[in-house]
């Protein structure tokens, strides 16, 4: 069953790294490929090196041109089911799937708040054609809401045999850590704020890119050394062997990948109190409120002025965070898509 994945870019996000990690734990009928609507990206190495044929169909953003519309339909032509995601995925996928009548397409909704009236229309119009699946309650709620015809939830999930459990390092220094794109909705401004508030043995470590990059920069040098920018990391796992305690200060979360990682490490983890973060870190975490540094100075302060807690919250992750292998999840991706074949669902 030849599944193609169509996504925005193949950027470092968490929906790109599900997608990557759905393709390299697929169940063996399921035979998977991407397509990047946009453009590449620092995961698209990954996906071929885990033998998934990557296509870049070069759209325009703003005014795609219908022969890059066709030659993405083209593309589709091959598939069985067609896997959608975030809104330019979406939205060109879904429209490309128009041209195969009886392709089945499945749609994930991997966050909160939606991308504006005018997109959210154009987004529900070529729902009705999908099987909607969000990654978490908060998500299909949310979507709900806005008219997004959600028919079920599908947890995401981690690839758990990446990550291992190791006992927390000694401190001072205190290491933070955050992982993820540097944009606003990541809420990494914040935790810079919050780190401005703590002490000079408090140091913090970024790892991702995106066009907060240079504001969080220009910060890094007031900081004498204590924000440190890693770009793109790969391979994460030795960044939460290293870390004391990871922050995850987001705006708006429809997930929360980067916490499950964390607890898988044995590592605690402080989340902003915002859509399902709470309920993906239940007692392996402390949450805290969303967009107010001093807040989140406190609660780190406290988490690392309190060992006997950051120890305990480190014991309780590895077994939070098997709640969501992603073998689990790609199996009932692999369920729908065996229903959708089978019945060939129309919409």
């Amino acid at each position: 069953m030849r599944v193609v994945h169509v996504l925005c870019d193949l950027s470092g996000g968490g929906a790109e790294r599900l997608v990557l990690d759905l393709c390299r734990h697929a169940p063996p009928e399921v035979e998977s490929a991407v397509v990047a609507v946009h453009g590449g990206g620092p995961l698209a190495g990954a996906f071929r090196a885990a033998g998934v044929p990557v296509r870049v169909a070069g759209l325009r953003r703003r005014r795609p041109g219908l022969r890059g519309l066709a030659r993405l339909a083209r593309w589709l032509g091959s598939a069985e089911v067609v896997h959608t995601h975030l809104w330019a995925g979406d939205v060109f996928g879904g429209a490309a799937a128009l041209v195969h009548p009886g392709l089945p397409v499945v749609s994930t909704e991997h966050n909160t708040g939606g991308d504006g009236p005018r997109r959210d229309a154009l987004r529900r119009l070529l729902a009705r054609r999908a099987a909607v699946v969000a990654v978490s309650e908060a998500v299909a709620a949310d979507a709900r809401r806005r008219g997004v015809p959600v028919e079920r939830v599908i947890e995401n999930g981690v690839d758990l045999a990446r990550f291992r459990p190791s006992p927390l390092p000694p401190g001072p220094p205190w290491r933070l850590l955050a992982v993820g794109r540097l944009v606003p909705q990541k809420g990494l401004d914040r935790l810079v704020e919050a780190l401005a508030r703590l002490p000079e043995e408090v140091v913090l470590e970024v790892a991702g890119e995106g066009p907060e990059g240079p504001a969080l920069a220009a910060r890094a040098g007031a900081l004498g050394g204590r924000l440190r920018l890693l770009g793109f990391v790969e391979d994460v796992a030795g960044l939460y062997a290293r870390a004391h305690l990871v922050v995850v200060p987001s705006r708006w979360e429809g997930f929360g990948l980067v916490a499950v990682e964390a607890m898988a490490s044995g590592r605690p983890v402080l989340v902003s109190a915002v859509d399902a973060l709470p309920s993906v870190v239940g007692e392996a975490g402390v949450a805290v409120e969303a967009g107010d540094p001093a807040a989140l100075a406190r609660a780190v302060g406290g988490l690392l002025g309190d060992p006997v807690l950051l120890r305990r919250l480190a014991r309780r992750g590895p077994a939070r965070a098997a709640r969501f292998d992603v073998r689990r999840t790609a199996a009932r991706y692999a369920a729908l898509y065996r229903e959708l074949r089978g019945a060939g669902r129309v919409r």
